[in-house]
């Protein structure tokens, strides 16, 4: 379900049928289940069948679910789209993409794959991941690439190896790369997801990491862990003093709007239309997670946590 939130992305490993279903009662937005990298190659059928299952079998609720694929240079990646597709996951995660042209090819290889179910064109949404210096310099053009591209997935592992920095704790030399995708991303309208913190127990490092992120513009972050998703979650949500900030916001603006002014004070700052669309994602996005929670309250009550 596209729900318009994707503040935590969770890893799910296709390869393995019980975290699969117990993903179904993670407080994640959005599931990225996992076909690629991390999912052996003797594992590869094995993974893909248990995706294909679990789509058709589980119900996720208010949960987005992304299936991570393998390269479409590849036939097992061929061979991935041909199984989940027809399953209807509201995306699909392209791997290590570099150019445009991969991402318009992934469209038409899903494009038919959708009429030949007879499923709706172009529902199936695209979540690109840029992993390389080849896929940075070229973001802003795979961001536009196809009306089916919904967000761009920051892959620092392999973008580390590629550029063949060293980054610190504090990701300084990732700054670069972290910019350039949000704003390739805000160019082209779609999301923008951090990459994971790879040290899963240092709930610190995570909460620097997101912190960052959120400074920087990102809409999100991906898991590796469930345990490492309430933190992002609350990061990467609007806080009580924003919404009440942005109420004001809205109050003194449309007060100032009726003296024949499109601009006014509040708290000693100017504000003006800039802050008024500011104001408004923020309460659009309260809304959205204040909807989100009450459905996923209400599934996750009927359905039993499978320990």
């Amino acid at each position: 379900m596209i729900t318009g939130l994707r503040r935590s992305s969770l890893y799910v490993p296709g390869d393995n049928e019980k975290m699969l279903r117990k993903s179904a009662g993670i407080a994640a937005d959005l599931l990225l289940l996992n076909l690629e990298d991390g999912v052996a190659l003797s594992r590869k059928d094995e993974a893909r069948e248990h995706v294909a299952r679990a789509l058709r079998d589980l119900d996720f609720g208010a949960r987005e679910i992304v299936v991570r694929v393998n390269s479409m240079a590849s036939e097992v990646g061929k061979r991935d789209l041909s199984a989940v597709v027809p399953r209807r996951p509201d995306g699909i995660c392209l791997p290590k993409v570099e150019s445009a042209g991969e991402i318009r090819a992934a469209d038409t290889a899903v494009l038919e794959i959708e009429l030949a179910h007879g499923l709706p064109e172009g529902q199936i949404k695209f979540h690109a991941m840029i992993e390389s210096a080849r896929g940075l310099l070229h973001a802003p053009e795979i961001a536009s690439a196809s009306d089916r591209m919904a967000a761009f997935i920051f892959g620092s592992a392999d973008y580390v190896r590629d550029v063949r920095c060293q980054p610190g704790e504090d990701r300084e030399e990732l700054l670069l790369a972290l910019q350039q995708i949000v704003l390739a991303a805000r160019g082209a309208g779609i999301d923008a997801i951090d990459a994971p913190c790879f040290d899963i127990r240092n709930g610190e490092l995570l909460e620097r990491e997101a912190r960052q992120a959120r400074r920087l513009g990102f809409d999100g972050k991906n898991a590796l862990h469930p345990d490492q998703v309430v933190t992002i979650n609350q990061i990467f949500s609007v806080t009580a003093q924003e919404i009440a900030w942005a109420r004001k916001v809205l109050e003194e603006l449309n007060a100032a709007e009726q003296r024949g002014r499109a601009l006014s004070t509040l708290d000693g700052q100017l504000i003006d239309n800039p802050h008024l669309a500011l104001a408004e994602r923020i309460l659009s996005q309260a809304r959205l997670i204040n909807s989100k929670d009450i459905q996923r309250e209400t599934n996750d009550k009927s359905r039993p946590y499978d320990e």
